[in-house]
Formats: structure tokens, C-alpha cells, sequence
């Protein structure tokens, strides 16, 4: 699911006077240049192909474009440098265009913060372009708007529901420990889980942990993993009788998923930023990063621009929590706690965990 740029340099005819000015000759036979809207996203190094979260930025953007007839140029650099690159590249043509070619530019990532930052009031001299700058809480000071996805509420509720309805030990695994949002997502789990703990008895509670890891213990890494990593960890993780992983951690998610469902481990896997059907997964934690893009869009396209910033979650509908129907039924009724007093985790129950979790998103944004 990767679209590819192909840059062609265009061959002008050309004519002199007799100065020797060049003077351009236009070509009758070509197409006139397209005065339809353009969207240009440029992604992390690598981001697209995760089948999570950039995945879903890139169906988003081009459901839109079919929705409205929109062009679009969707770029996955292969290194940060490269990423760099293609912004001025394109920070160059938006700020110099002459046209009145209607362009938003989106930028997936706060990697490249500081540049977008330092280089955003450049669009200012082009009334037709307009800049959205993704997973930020900060404002941009100048031209763009900025829009954030908060994680607390969705992943306080899974967490709330994992101490009601688990009885295991829980291995909550965050990309690194310098990305804001996943450090958010991770302490909205916990605080979930432990207050949910205190809703138990002594004993019930004892049957229940969580403990936490980082794929990338120094660096900003992470959000990838090679298949043989990933088995060596899950091996590791099952010899320490680890029962329950919620890996918050972008593609290396879905490559735990993948192996979990392929090898039949002994582990079950909460599904993060989309839905995970398969049996080993009781419900997913999803971030819809497409809608919130392809609303954005048709606000850019009816109001000529966006809100100045915007941070939705749980109570607009931007985060869930999804139960899996078919594993629910096997693990979270009393035939799975066997001599222990476990409720059932009813549909009741869900909504006051969702409706507390609302509760206490609100309260984490201030």
C-alpha cells in the first residue's frame, strides 16, 4: 500500500529573440495544468506499509481524495535526511507558486519539529496553501493548523477492563520512553489497570500484574521490528509467564499479532491503533486517524482552512475501545476462572468503563 513519486523533469520548447532572451514557446499540444485541489503528505522514515497508524493516515487521505475529487502525493522517505528533503522541497514550490492551486500539506510526524517550527511562516506568502501538522498538543506560531489524537481516555479504558476481566500477568510494551504520546498512551493504561485493581479484592487483585518494557530503551526507535527479534521476545516473555501484552509501539504491534496468530503462542495481545480480529486479541485499542484526517480535509475544503488546533479522543469518537466478540466469549466468562469470583464482564459494565474513562480524559486534558 505504498504510492510512489515519480519526479519527471518537464522539456520546455523554447525560442530566442534576437537579444538572445530566451522566451518560452508554448507547446500546443500540452495539457493544461490542473487547477484541482492537492494533498501532499510526507510520512517518517519508513512509516508507510505498518498496517497501523500511518496505514490509516494513508486510507484516510485517499478516501478523501475519491470523496471529493481530490489529487494527492503521498511521500515515505527512507531516512530522515530524505524527509527533510522532500519538506524544503516542498515548503519551496508552495511559498513560490504563482497559481491559485488550492495545496494542503500534511506532516505525520513530530520528528520533524524543529523544522516545521522554524520554516512554517514561509507559507504565508501563498494564500492557497495551507499546512497540517500532525501529534502535536503545541500550536503553531504563524501559518498551519495542528491536530492531536489523544490516547489517555481509550487506553484508561482498556486498562479498567483488563483488571476487571483479566487474571494474568500483563506486559505493557511502549516504543521508546521519548515520544510523548506513547509515554500518554502507556500512563493512561496504568492508571486504568490500577484503578481497577482497587475495585477488587485482595485476592482477586493478587491474581493480577502489569509490569512495563521499551523495544528502544535510549534512542526515539521502536515503532519497528524484525520478525526474529520479535519471536525471541515473545519466547522470553511466555518462559516469564507473561499472559497479556499491550504493545504500544506502531508496525512492531502488528508483527507481534502477526507471529502470536501464526505460531499459536500461548500469549494474548491487545490490538493497538486498529481492530485485530484474530482469536488471541479480546479487544483493540484503536486510534481513527482516518477520520480524523478525511474531517480536516472537508473542513479545508468548505472553510479554506482548519480549526488553529484541535485535540480529540474518547468522547469525540476519535479513540475506542473495540471488544473482539469471539474471544470475549472464551476468556471473560466464570468457565475461564475456574474456582475464583471473577464477574462477567457484561456490555453494562463496558459502558461505565467507557463512560470513566471519559471522566478522566477530560480531567487529564485540564
Amino acid at each position: 500500500m505504498r504510492k510512489y513519486l515519480i519526479i519527471a523533469a518537464l522539456l520546455l520548447t523554447a525560442a530566442c529573440t534576437k537579444e538572445g532572451d530566451t522566451i518560452y514557446k508554448p507547446d500546443p499540444n500540452e495539457e493544461p495544468a490542473s487547477t484541482t485541489p492537492l494533498v501532499t503528505v510526507i510520512y517518517d522514515a519508513n512509516a508507510l506499509g505498518d498496517h497501523s497508524y500511518n496505514d490509516l493516515i494513508y486510507e484516510g487521505v485517499e478516501h478523501a481524495a475519491q470523496e471529493w475529487g481530490l489529487r494527492t502525493m503521498q511521500l515515505s522517505p527512507q531516512t530522515y535526511e530524505e524527509g527533510l528533503q522532500y519538506l524544503e522541497l516542498m515548503f519551496r514550490q508552495m511559498e513560490a507558486a504563482q497559481d491559485t492551486v488550492r495545496r494542503l500539506f500534511i506532516v505525520t510526524s513530530p520528528g520533524y519539529d524543529d523544522f516545521i517550527r522554524k520554516n512554517n511562516k514561509r507559507l504565508e506568502a501563498n494564500p492557497y496553501a495551507d499546512l497540517l501538522y500532525l501529534e502535536t498538543r503545541t500550536p503553531l506560531e504563524g501559518k498551519g493548523s495542528t491536530l492531536f489524537l489523544t490516547y489517555y481516555g481509550a487506553m484508561y479504558e482498556g486498562g479498567r477492563i483488563s483488571a476487571a476481566a483479566e487474571r494474568c500477568n500483563t506486559l505493557l510494551i511502549g516504543a521508546n520512553r521519548q515520544t510523548p504520546s506513547v509515554a500518554e498512551a502507556m500512563q493512561g493504561y496504568r492508571d486504568g489497570f490500577e484503578a481497577g485493581l482497587k475495585l477488587l479484592t485482595e485476592k482477586q487483585a493478587s491474581l493480577n500484574s502489569l509490569t512495563s518494557t521499551y523495544l528502544d530503551e535510549t534512542g526515539s526507535g521502536g515503532f519497528s521490528i524484525a520478525d526474529t527479534t520479535a519471536m525471541r521476545l515473545l519466547r522470553q516473555w511466555e518462559n516469564d509467564e507473561v499472559r497479556m501484552l499491550v504493545p504500544v509501539c506502531g508496525g512492531a504491534s502488528n508483527t507481534f499479532s502477526r507471529l502470536i496468530n501464526s505460531t499459536m503462542a500461548m500469549v494474548n495481545i491487545v490490538g493497538i491503533d486498529s481492530y485485530y480480529d484474530n482469536y488471541f486479541s479480546p479487544y483493540s485499542i484503536v486510534k481513527h486517524i482516518d477520520r480524523a484526517l478525511e474531517q480536516s480535509i472537508s473542513q479545508w475544503l468548505a472553510q479554506g482552512t482548519m480549526p488553529k488546533h484541535q485535540t480529540l479522543g474518547l468522547k469525540e469518537g476519535f479513540t475506542e475501545v473495540i471488544m473482539n466478540p469471539v474471544t470475549s466469549i472464551d476468556i471473560w466468562t466464570p468457565d475461564g476462572y475456574e474456582g475464583t469470583t471473577v464477574p462477567v464482564l457484561t456490555d453494562e459494565m463496558v459502558k461505565e468503563m467507557k463512560e470513566e474513562a471519559m471522566r478522566k480524559e477530560e480531567e487529564h486534558e485540564g
